[in-house]
């Protein structure tokens, strides 16, 4: 009855529906700070984040945790690091920063002996081969081996989190790019996926996840967040990061994925594709929540870091947009293989590329055999669901969020 009159309040106050959602929402570093300080309290403290490590305001928890009287003694940055310093000084004191990306993909001993307590705050995607899940798993191994505790702050997905699709992981194609067992698309927020590999794999006794508050499963990230941190150079909105796990498997490919551009990840192409017979050969498919337009563009490397990789800098490529029309309607992996099976079809110049690193990404050899050998959009994913619909049973068991 008080929720009820609270809703009433605030409707009749003038709030719009996204405005009394947000002001009821909480991500898990502001409820780890205001309801559960006691898990960190007199402590020391790691945290794994990088910039994405803000609340709904924007205020990154090295802030919050510091302003807090909580003592944070190292930060552990996943692949793009933290900032352009090996020492964050914004809060008034000094933490020394250990990369876990390049020489090492997790933290060795020496790194987590002056800590108590590990923190993992970070924005991922959604995706399996986005890197921070690997660094996830692999410091939730680590920090079980050094008997560290392990702390994951939960936050809201950009993605559609009730879908999961693709093929599940193959050990044979394990890398880093591809290091959790699940299908391509979770269709988890990060914490349920601590959760499920914790309860599946790790078995860390001092594990737990901080749960958001006012948080339900289709709820949008744009409704609860006020603001949006890049979470690397080339996912530079909060679209890109919707559109990424579809255009990442191009990474395999010749075809740019809009890597060098005001709008990577949500425009492909290359200077040998026709754009208006690809549209044609696309749009067959009549996939959902998507739509898209033909579009010239020409990569320029100026716009990345010096050690980003892109294709066909300072050329002409020509290719599509896409847009998302309805997110709940958005199959990223269904997406993606049209696009790989729509340019096959009228480009005798597409490539495989990177010694098939599509492997990697796919987590599987399956989906470049099956491409190859010429099997229908409707085969592979069908081939796919098996795995998708084998790992949501299991995975389930560990939702937080209805």
């Amino acid at each position: 009855m008080r929720r009820l009159l609270f809703v009433i309040l605030m409707f009749a106050s003038g709030y719009s529906y996204s405005q009394f959602i947000n002001s009821s929402f909480e991500t898990g570093n502001t409820v780890l700070v205001k309801e559960q300080i006691e898990l960190i309290k007199g402590k020391k403290v790691g945290i794994i984040t990088n910039r994405t490590g803000v609340d709904k305001n924007g205020k990154h928890i090295i802030d919050l945790l510091v302003e807090a009287g909580i003592d944070v003694v190292k930060i552990y940055t996943p692949e793009h690091g933290f900032s352009a310093d090996d020492s964050y000084t914004a809060s008034g004191v000094t933490i020394p920063v250990v990369s876990l990306y390049g020489n090492k993909y997790s933290f060795s001993k020496s790194d987590v002996d002056d800590v108590d307590v590990i923190v993992f705050d970070i924005q991922e995607l959604g995706a399996r081969f986005y890197t921070y899940t690997s660094t996830l798993f692999l410091t939730m191994q680590d920090a079980k081996k050094f008997g560290k505790d392990y702390i994951v702050c939960d936050r809201p997905s950009v993605a559609n989190i009730n879908s999961s699709e693709g093929f599940s992981l193959d050990e044979d194609f394990s890398s880093f790019v591809g290091k959790i067992p699940t299908p391509v698309i979770t269709g988890l927020t990060v914490g349920e996926l601590g959760n499920f590999l914790n309860g599946e794999y790790v078995n860390h006794d001092k594990f737990r996840v901080v749960k958001m508050k006012g948080y339900t499963r289709n709820m949008k990230y744009e409704n609860l967040m006020d603001v949006w941190i890049n979470p690397s150079p080339s996912i530079t909105s909060l679209e890109s990061a919707r559109i990424y796990p579809a255009l990442c498997f191009l990474e395999g490919t010749n075809v740019s994925e809009g890597r060098g551009t005001e709008t990577p990840f949500q425009v492909f192409g290359a200077p040998f594709i026709d754009k208006d017979v690809l549209l044609e050969n696309l749009n067959v498919y009549g996939l959902e929540g998507v739509s898209f337009e033909k579009i010239e563009f020409t990569p320029n490397q100026s716009l990345l870091p010096s050690y980003t990789a892109m294709k066909y800098s300072g050329k002409k490529c020509s290719g599509l947009k896409i847009t998302i029309t309805d997110l709940s309607k958005f199959k990223p992996f269904r997406t993606s293989v049209a696009i790989i099976k729509a340019l096959i079809s009228i480009t005798p110049e597409f490539k495989w590329t990177q010694k098939n690193f599509i492997d990697k990404l796919a987590g599987t050899d399956k989906l470049r055999k099956m491409i190859n050998t010429g099997n229908s959009l409707d085969e592979i994913i069908e081939a796919s669901e098996n795995d998708a619909r084998t790992f949501m049973k299991t995975a389930r068991l560990y939702i937080l969020y209805y």
